[in-house]
């Protein structure tokens, strides 16, 4: 139903809208190399961190131990005090410090590359592109990570122990692993810098609108 305009005033035509033209092909490869590999540097870098942070909460936890034990009486506990003091830790402090340092440098340099692909391959707002892909990324790789736990589980599970070939097969299945997890998380990060481009493309070209009617 056309609703006519009330007398003396004259019907508007349609506003533009503007045109969001597609990324370009370069704009696509650029996404794709900072995508795939921005993420699995960022990746590792963030591996190597949790590593150093968690031997370092474990530490803390003996310690705590250590000192909860030595106020008690009891015989177990006064045990677990001389096998705890036997481990003496203080050898692996600097090269945790190194592994930690070495990943947040990873991190740093998988963003600023990010940004600098993004940028020489004419990607609008290289910067909000790379930060956003690496927030959208990450929760994808949650997900994946989660589902791909139960297959390394089931992979685990299968080894037989008692033979002579445990040990390879856990090398095996740790191998593999790892591989996986470097290619998916690159896929991971292609498809989220790509999108994550996408979405933040220029809204038109110069001159290039699109009226309500053709829309």
């Amino acid at each position: 139903m056309t609703v006519s305009p009330p007398p003396g005033y004259a019907a508007l035509p349609p506003a533009p809208r503007a045109v969001r033209p597609p990324l370009t092909p370069r704009a696509k490869r650029g996404a794709a190399i900072a995508g795939a590999v921005g993420f699995v540097v960022l990746s590792i870098g963030y591996a190597l961190v949790a590593f150093s942070l968690g031997i370092a909460l474990l530490a803390a936890f003996i310690g705590l131990i250590l000192r909860a034990a030595r106020s008690s009486t009891s015989e177990w506990y006064s045990g677990l005090v001389r096998v705890l003091a036997g481990l003496d830790l203080r050898p692996f402090i600097a090269p945790l410090v190194l592994v930690g340092i070495l990943g947040v440098a990873l991190m740093a340099v998988a963003i600023v590359v990010s940004a600098r692909v993004l940028s020489a391959h004419e990607v609008r707002r290289p910067v909000a592109v790379t930060w956003a892909g690496v927030g959208v990324a990450i929760v994808a790789s949650w997900v994946v990570s989660g589902i791909g736990g139960i297959f390394t589980r089931v992979g685990l599970g299968g080894i037989d122990w008692n033979s002579s070939s445990g040990g390879s097969s856990l090398v095996t299945v740790l191998v593999v692993s790892g591989v996986l997890s470097v290619a998916l998380n690159a896929v991971i990060g292609w498809l989220s810098w790509w999108w994550m481009a996408h979405a933040l493309r220029p809204a038109a070209l110069p001159g290039a609108v699109l009226t309500g009617s053709n829309a």
